[in-house]
């Protein structure tokens, strides 16, 4: 899992910024919701089989007209989501 283990490190990291982003915009529920799929996928011997609720988490914030995200950052989270979906599930 070792390239794997690379990308889906950098996937996560995008999911923090966002996080980030939505706290800072006072936008703490949809923030919660995306947080608590992310703490889980944080524990690596819990992949693969998590990482595809961060997707799922990750579809419903691009969904979410409400957040006003920029281009770049729905982007970013849709590049993250491709990520962790690719991941095989043994």
């Amino acid at each position: 899992m070792g390239d794997d283990s690379r990308a889906i490190d950098g996937a996560l990291a995008a999911v923090r910024r966002t996080l980030d982003r939505l706290t800072a915009r006072g936008l703490n529920e949809p923030a919660f919701e995306i947080a608590r799929a992310q703490f889980s996928a944080s524990i690596r011997a819990s992949w693969p089989a998590n990482l595809s609720q961060v997707a799922a988490a990750i579809d419903i914030a691009l969904s979410n007209s409400e957040l006003a995200l920029e281009d770049e950052e729905r982007e970013e989270l849709r590049r993250a989501a491709r990520t962790l979906r690719a991941v095989q599930h043994g």
